[in-house]
Parts: C-alpha cells; sequence; structure tokens
C-alpha cells in the first residue's frame, strides 16, 4: 500500500467534519465554547446617559464664570436622582450614575469649587462633557457576538453584559482514547521490568482539551482481541464523535488495532503516510464516528 502524502492526509481527516448538535450552557461553564447562533443583546447599554467621572450633573448653559449653582441633591449607581435639574441647579454625581433630566454635562470635582449647597466652576466646561450616551456600547437586538466565535474572556463579559445567562453553543466533539499494550501501566503504578508507562493517552487528552474537546477515557487495554473490541464499543456507546487507538497500528503480530477496529465496522480511508516519526497513522469511519489509530511512540503519537 502507497504511504499517503501528509497534506492529502489532512486533507481526507478534515474532508466532511461539520458542526455538531448544540447545546445550552450556563454562561459559567460555557469557557472555551463555540455559539452556534448569533447572539443579540437583550438590553441597552449604558441604558440611561451615564456619569463617567464623579462631580456635578448641570447644564452647561449655565456654567457662567462665578456663577454658583444650587445643589440640590445626589445620583450615585444604582440610586438615581429623581428629580431634573432646572437652571441654577446641579446634582451630585458619581461615576455610573444616571445622569438626571435637564443636566447635559459633567463638571468634574477636580474642576469644581464646592461652598456649602453650592457649587461653582473653576474654568469652562465642553457641553456633553464626561456623560456616556445611553446605548453607547450597544443597543438592545444588537447582535453582539457572531455565530462560530468562541467564547473567552471577552466574550464571556459581554454576553453577560447583554445579559444572557445561558448560551447555545456547539457541543464538544467527544474523543475516546484507548491506549494498547500489554507493556503498558498506568503513570503511578508499579513498574515490572517489561513495562512501560502510558503517557500517550495522558498527552492526546490534554490536547483535546485544549482545543474544546472532551476526552473519554477508555484505560489501557491488553493486545487482545476481544478485550479491544469491547473497549471500542464502550466508546461508541458512551457517544465517542471519535474512537482513538494508541499503538498497535503497525503489521506486526501484537498489532491489533486495525482488526479490532474492522470487527466493529471500520471503513479504512487511509493507512500510513508519508512522515517520519508518525508513518503508522490510521483513519477511517465506523458508521458517522471517526476512527483514528496513533502510533505508540510519545514522539510519533504527538507529531
Amino acid at each position: 500500500m502507497a504511504l499517503t502524502p501528509v497534506p492529502e492526509a489532512q486533507d481526507r481527516l478534515l474532508s466532511d467534519v461539520v458542526p455538531l448538535g448544540v447545546e445550552t450552557v450556563p454562561i459559567s461553564e460555557a469557557d472555551g465554547r463555540v455559539l452556534a447562533g448569533d447572539l443579540r443583546s437583550l438590553r441597552t447599554q449604558p441604558p440611561f446617559p451615564a456619569s463617567a467621572m464623579d462631580g456635578y450633573a448641570v447644564r452647561a448653559a449655565d456654567l457662567a464664570p462665578g456663577v454658583r449653582l444650587a445643589v440640590i441633591g445626589q445620583s450615585a449607581a444604582g440610586h438615581g436622582f429623581a428629580g431634573r435639574v432646572e437652571a441654577g441647579q446641579a446634582v451630585r454625581i458619581f461615576t455610573g450614575a444616571p445622569v438626571p433630566p435637564g443636566a447635559d454635562t459633567i463638571l468634574i470635582q477636580e474642576n469644581a469649587t464646592r461652598n456649602g449647597d453650592t457649587v461653582v466652576a473653576d474654568g469652562p466646561v465642553e457641553t456633553g462633557r464626561h456623560v456616556r450616551a445611553a446605548g453607547l456600547d450597544f443597543a438592545e437586538g444588537e447582535i453582539g457576538l457572531a455565530a462560530g466565535r468562541r467564547l473567552g474572556i471577552r466574550e464571556i463579559g459581554l454576553a453577560a453584559a447583554m445579559n444572557h445567562g445561558v448560551l447555545t453553543v456547539y457541543r464538544r466533539p467527544r474523543v475516546a482514547i484507548l491506549a494498547t499494550g500489554d507493556e503498558l501501566v498506568a503513570p503511578g503504578s508499579p513498574v515490572g521490568p517489561d513495562q512501560i508507562v502510558a503517557s500517550n493517552g495522558l498527552s492526546l487528552a490534554a490536547l483535546v482539551r485544549s482545543v474544546g474537546g472532551e476526552a473519554l477515557d477508555l484505560g489501557i487495554a491488553p493486545d487482545r482481541l476481544d478485550v479491544l473490541r469491547a473497549r471500542i464499543r464502550d466508546g461508541l456507546d458512551a457517544g465517542a464523535d471519535v474512537i482513538c487507538l494508541l499503538g498497535g497500528a503497525s503489521v506486526g503480530d501484537h498489532d491489533l488495532t486495525r482488526p479490532a477496529l474492522e470487527a466493529e465496522g471500520l471503513v479504512l480511508d487511509f493507512w500510513k503516510i508519508a512522515m517520519r516519526p508518525g508513518k503508522p497513522l490510521m483513519f477511517g469511519r465506523i458508521g458517522e464516528r471517526r476512527a483514528i489509530g496513533l502510533p505508540g511512540n510519545p514522539v510519533s503519537s504527538l507529531v
């Protein structure tokens, strides 16, 4: 059998990849997931004109040199001022608080002189200064995150700000991983003179998780066809989208990956690629599932 060129092997591996089904998850569990649809905001942010600084909400037209404004109340985040700012008036305001009706400008406290219940601007102030308009960040109904976006730190924060408690995402691909070989023992176990510690499975599981997949550990199987077939069925029954066997992918007397997979319905796509290390790579399908046989050598497997 001719060796498959690496670019061709990659194309064949990815040729019929399609998104999996969708599911909803709490936003607290959505890190690393991929949005299945456009995410529209459920609210406007900010929902009101908001102060960007601590100071006084005033009418810019009132800020003539030396003019004293009467401080008639205050507006704090979560506790807005209930009245209206009229001519000659000001409201003490704090960052993030609603700008009361009638006011159009924030006189920051660094540029103001307070004397009892009055305040004077120490200099000219531009109209609209330090006021964040309603909807400056986003408006209700606006698409904030497009379908297919991977959710990270920024995306989670934005989705939360848009008032989404749950998100519709693509299901994580499930990859069942089975290490094979009479010589393998689990890490941390006593190691006999003819044994080695199984490391490939843990490395591959970490790789799967790092790119957003779900790794299913099928453990270590001896070089017995019946056991291998049973473990493969365990992976299929667990809903694995991909069955991955580590080791036994070559042509030796104890290399049982191919016969075990074929006994469970494997339709082989290719076996062996034009690359060293990593030559004995196997790929095929069991129904709608994918099956991969990787070399047992750790370097070959990871390459």
